[in-house]
């Protein structure tokens, strides 16, 4: 493991903007001083394994993980190319296409409403917090007992725990692009 490991605050570091966490939040997580993680991120100090440990579980992920891929080849594996969107079909009139890659943090997605359709009868509540733009057309978003109306160049964000629905009030298919952070679907 010597020589996968020789670059390991290099690593930590870029996880850790990418997950875009500061240098305080990942220390408590880990349950670690912002120094220690400052001191490894720097290659001043290689940490203990149970200190390593600590760190990559708060970061999402493991000892191997961390061995067997490099950064790079992660963000390669990040690519999501056009032709190989994958589509669900949420309802009658809606079709979501996934645009990023599988991981743990967030799911972006373009989402197609027709005209008249909606998210469905029910409400949506669940854990995190979603963000989107209205690329075409116009969405009534409906956010417990408010209604907000978007139109092309709009967006919002609002917390998934507020039970929410959505439908299509103009005349041509509205297109949005979506975050959903933690992935709910």
């Amino acid at each position: 493991m010597g020589e996968e490991l020789d670059n390991i605050g290099q690593k930590i570091r870029a996880l850790r903007q990418a997950k875009q966490m500061t240098v305080r939040e990942l220390a408590s997580l880990a349950g670690v001083t912002p120094g220690l993680i400052s001191q490894i991120e720097h290659g001043r100090v290689s940490p203990s394994l149970s200190t390593l440990k600590k760190i990559l579980t708060a970061l999402g992920e493991t000892i191997i993980s961390l061995v067997e891929q490099e950064v790079g080849e992660q963000a390669l594996k990040g690519v999501v190319r056009k032709n190989e969107r994958r589509k669900v079909i949420v309802s009658p009139g809606l079709t979501y296409e996934l645009i990023s890659a599988k991981n743990k943090a967030y799911l972006m997605f373009i989402s197609y409403l027709e005209p008249g359709c909606d998210s469905g009868d029910a409400f949506y509540a669940h854990e995190g917090i979603e963000s989107g733009i209205v690329i075409q057309g116009t969405v009534e978003i409906t956010l417990g007992d408010k209604k907000v109306v978007l139109n092309e160049g709009d967006s919002i964000t609002y917390p998934s725990t507020v039970p929410h629905r959505w439908k299509n009030i103009g005349k041509v298919t509205a297109i949005g692009v979506w975050v959903v952070s933690p992935p709910s679907y």
